[in-house]
């Protein structure tokens, strides 16, 4: 799962990034929220974290911007303001929920947690992929007989992708927003990862869609 966060306090920020890493989750820092609204405007993330009272364009306002331009992306809004008219602006611009600061590192976790349930419409954290294949969510690992199958950074975040679409069509400008943030990769370097993420899964569980783009099929 890949997550954006938004936070000018250096401090703060690097606690936040490092537990979501130890927990497993891909996360991209922004100080600005100028930097932001462009990171969003190119690359999809599963879920925003936004601290309002940040530099160039606030919180609230990074908020309004995307949900005009229709990202969808959930958003937990973070503030040390408690009064209810800056609670009400944020949830009426888009968010889904509100963390009042300080807050405890493991509260976050829970919030976020619950808000990722709505991305992944399963229970278990354990989803099968079919022929004795299964993808941890919470470890965001390829596990076959009871073992982890290794995985590149970049292989993760395509199956991740995959099991979010399962039995339906990944475009390769999704894999490029998704996999590298919206960047010009060359289709030979989505090829190349395909390639190595199907050597590690059953023959046919993964099919090319030529001109189109791949899908995982289900058992």
């Amino acid at each position: 799962m890949k997550v954006l966060l938004l936070e000018d306090d250096y401090s703060l920020n690097k606690v936040i990034t490092s537990f979501l890493r130890v927990k497993g989750f891909f996360v991209d820092t922004f100080s600005n929220g100028d930097e932001a609204v462009k990171q969003l405007l190119k690359a999809q993330y599963d879920l925003c974290v936004f601290d309002i009272n940040v530099p160039c364009i606030d919180g609230h306002n990074v908020l309004e911007f995307i949900r005009k331009e229709n990202i969808k992306t959930p958003v937990i809004m973070m503030s040390a303001m408690t009064d209810m008219q800056t609670i009400k602006r944020s949830y009426e611009n888009g968010c889904d929920d509100y963390l009042k600061k300080p807050f405890d590192i493991e509260e976050l976790f829970l919030r976020v947690e619950y808000v990722l349930k709505h991305i992944l419409p399963v229970e278990k954290h354990l989803i099968g992929l079919g022929q004795g294949y299964f993808f941890d969510v919470d470890k965001q690992s390829l596990i076959k007989n009871e073992k982890e199958i290794e995985l590149s950074i970049k292989e993760k975040l395509m199956l991740s992708l995959f099991v979010q679409n399962i039995g339906s069509t990944v475009s390769t400008q999704m894999l490029r927003d998704y996999v590298w943030n919206g960047e010009a990769v060359e289709a030979v370097s989505i090829r190349t990862i395909v390639h190595k993420l199907k050597s590690k899964l059953k023959s046919g569980m993964i099919i090319n869609l030529r001109g189109i783009g791949y899908k995982l099929l289900p058992e």
